[in-house]
């Protein structure tokens, strides 16, 4: 039993290892870049962080001591990633999990906001990323203030182009 949990947690290193290559290798290439225009860049490597913000996001929603109203923005949050009709359909390679991204970015940023000491040590602690959180997080909104009103525009362009 335990052999088979080392196993799926290999696999799912190599899967993500696999995907974040992918995604490096279409910011290497710029091939998003020709499709979307150049507001794209910075998203492709913050999308890597899609997957900390969400394992994040489920322990925060399983620890008992954190307030039902954090776990209800965790809620609206997780439902938007898990739901399949989003504003940017997932099919559209890469962008397509932006709005994912800026979802769970903007309810954690608020929940940052909250000041708590023993929430923001929960996050610390649970966090699994690379980076520090709240540095990441701050970073993402900035990126998303900045670039918003390309967003729909570049997604026009994306759809029209072949």
């Amino acid at each position: 039993m335990g052999d088979s949990i080392v196993k799926k947690e290999s696999e799912y290193k190599d899967f993500y290892h696999k995907l974040r290559e992918k995604i490096d290798n279409w910011a290497k290439d710029g091939r998003l870049q020709k499709k979307t225009g150049k507001w794209t860049d910075p998203f492709v490597q913050y999308l890597l962080v899609l997957p900390d913000l969400a394992h994040l996001m489920i322990k925060l929603l399983v620890d008992r001591q954190v307030a039902g109203q954090i776990k209800t923005y965790i809620l609206v949050a997780m439902a938007y990633l898990l739901s399949p009709i989003d504003i940017i359909p997932d099919f559209i390679p890469v962008i397509g999990f932006v709005d994912d991204l800026i979802v769970l970015v903007t309810i954690m940023n608020k929940i940052i906001n909250t000041l708590d000491v023993q929430l923001l040590e929960k996050i610390k602690y649970y966090w699994a990323g690379k980076d520090d959180v709240f540095v990441k997080v701050k970073e993402i909104v900035a990126v998303t203030n900045e670039y918003s009103s390309l967003i729909p525009k570049s997604i026009y362009n994306f759809m029209n182009k072949k």
